[in-house]
């Protein structure tokens, strides 16, 4: 039964890496989509990475260099990854340089003529692209990727100065890109960007918040053994077993306790159908969580070997401590036989 799980689970995630794919590349779709056909269309300069290429192009149209500002960002982008790609995991990178791929060419390609005739009304345009925008970077961020830009660049600036928290870095970023569109492009051109980047940043926590939530599942059943085994080395998931009796049947049965995202939840019961089909389940929604408690078994092992790490570096000076007291005991002993 284990190894027919085990074969299954990898089979799932090829499936979900191949999902993955897909949702970023869409991420970078519609995040390119909102640039070609809402922003440079009214001349909004949007915060970002994105943002600071607009101002390069539009800094070198005024010196009758017409370089598209899909390639300003693309060249920004590849400068950043040449400095991230020791920091992050090859998924990541892989699942990032299709968002940025495919951010790239939207940003380049899709323009719709019949949206974009109507870009005198830039408030509209704002509005409705700063909604697209902070989608796309959603459904990239939430399927593991991104569409390059700013978040990157703090990912590194963290690295290399890890007292500049990345959300610092992000902001910073945005606040001088706001600040050189009010120089370069006028203070009206200052707050649409402003306001593109309150609505992108919204709906970027939006779609991220239901992969936030956390379910607490309580499975009572009888294999108790196979289902917590999948959840440990499959899902790398904390199982807590808890010993019960039926109060009507007077069995003893097994209740494992398990904190799963909600986005997994499906995947959950799929897998608890096929162990023990008859298992009984409920979950509900878990608002917060504190204490020391082992959420995510890779997280718990790595927490332990720092703990584990730590007492010994405690006892080995605890053992060096007492071998300088016991040759400082010696020498005096020396010391007083020459004597």
């Amino acid at each position: 039964m284990e190894g027919k799980i085990k074969t299954k689970f990898k089979k799932d995630e090829k499936l979900r890496f191949a999902l993955q794919i897909f949702m970023v590349a869409l991420g970078g779709v519609v995040g390119g989509f909102s640039f070609k056909s809402f922003f440079e269309p009214a001349s909004i300069i949007p915060t970002g990475l994105s943002g600071f290429a607009q101002i390069i192009h539009n800094l070198l149209m005024q010196i009758n260099v017409d370089i598209a500002t899909s390639i300003i960002y693309l060249v920004i982008n590849v400068i950043i990854f040449l400095f991230a790609l020791k920091l992050f995991g090859w998924r990541f990178i892989v699942l990032t340089l299709v968002g940025l791929g495919t951010y790239t060419l939207a940003m380049q390609f899709l323009d719709i003529p019949a949206i974009t005739s109507q870009a005198e009304d830039v408030l509209l345009f704002a509005i409705i692209g700063g909604v697209l925008y902070g989608a796309g970077v959603g459904i990239a961020y939430r399927y593991g990727g991104s569409t390059g830009g700013s978040d990157v660049l703090a990912v590194i600036i963290n690295k290399y100065f890890p007292k500049i928290k990345r959300g610092a870095c992000i902001l910073f970023i945005n606040v001088v890109v706001i600040a050189l569109t009010v120089i370069t492009s006028g203070l009206s051109t200052g707050l649409y960007a402003v306001i593109v980047a309150v609505i992108s940043s919204f709906m970027t926590d939006f779609i991220l918040d239901k992969i936030k939530k956390v379910r607490a599942f309580y499975i009572i059943c009888d294999d108790a053994e196979a289902i917590s085994q999948a959840l440990l080395k499959e899902y790398h998931r904390g199982v807590t077993r808890i010993e019960g009796e039926g109060m009507f049947s007077k069995k003893k049965k097994t209740i494992l306790l398990s904190l799963i995202p909600d986005v997994q939840t499906e995947e959950l019961r799929e897998i608890i159908k096929k162990i023990e089909p008859n298992a009984f389940v409920f979950s509900n929604i878990v608002s917060e969580t504190y204490g020391d408690g082992n959420f995510l078994k890779k997280q718990s092992i790595f927490k332990n070997k720092i703990r584990q790490s730590q007492s010994l570096l405690k006892t080995n000076d605890k053992v060096s401590r007492k071998t300088e007291i016991i040759k400082v005991k010696m020498l005096k002993r020396v010391k007083l036989k020459l004597k």
